[in-house]
């Protein structure tokens, strides 16, 4: 079956670290430098992955809390700045697609889905990332974390599928952590939950919300699924 060929619409949109991409040892690496820098000692990659969420900002705020006294409004918003260059540094081929991910966007595609990505790592770095990966061709929309307000506000969400002019059909927001579970309730959105990358599910309902344990399970899933005819929420 042909789904494009119905003219049926779905649009899915992804969280990009710990979802489709990888990119735990680059936080890492990067993140170490940055204390290292000012005198601090250097956290694992397993100690990282406890530190991620909501973005770069409180990734440096829970890294100084875990390594030694907290920082200050004004030094997180430099120390913020130092993570970000410091992450541009890192040589490519240190974040890799989970498995599954490259074939999967592409099949996608193929059937007749539409695909962004909506993520709380800044914009500078994400549409670097999709373009280093090869995933351009088929996820033509990045919303980042410094355009509006931050995931789990609905707003960033509601954003990318207005710019992928998504006014109705199925509308799937996909993410590993319970934030990006958040983020899909408060827009009123299908949520899946991957459970290969750096979040942990909470107490969120599990109304109208799917949980898949890696990536090649999930893209089999919306591959079969398609992209139906549901109806769609406001994105005012």
């Amino acid at each position: 079956m042909n789904f494009s060929d119905q003219k049926l619409s779905g649009w899915a949109v992804f969280d990009l670290d710990g979802t489709l991409a990888d990119s735990l040892f680059d936080i890492s690496r990067a993140l170490g430098r940055v204390l290292q820098n000012h005198g601090r000692k250097r956290v694992s990659v397993a100690e990282t992955k406890y530190l991620i969420g909501k973005g770069p900002r409180t990734l440096i705020e829970r890294a100084w809390i875990s390594t030694g006294r907290p920082a200050d409004h004004d030094l997180v918003h430099r120390l913020t700045n130092e993570y970000l260059q410091e992450y541009r540094y890192n040589p490519k081929g240190g974040t890799l697609p989970f498995p599954g991910v490259q074939e999967g966007l592409r099949r996608l595609t193929c059937l007749g889905w539409q695909l962004g990505v909506c993520t709380n790592k800044d914009g500078r770095s994400a549409r670097a990332l999709v373009a280093e990966l090869g995933w351009s061709n088929w996820i033509k929309v990045v919303v980042s974390g410094e355009e509006t307000t931050r995931k789990p506000d609905p707003l960033p969400l509601k954003l990318a599928l207005r710019r992928m002019r998504a006014p109705a059909g199925r509308h799937l927001f996909i993410g590993d952590s319970e934030i990006d579970l958040q983020t899909a309730r408060n827009a009123c959105v299908e949520g899946v939950f991957l459970g290969h990358g750096y979040g942990e599910f909470g107490k969120i309902s599990r109304d109208r919300m799917h949980f898949m344990d890696t990536s090649v399970e999930m893209f089999s899933w919306m591959a079969r699924s398609g992209p139906k005819k549901k109806n769609s929420p406001s994105l005012t």
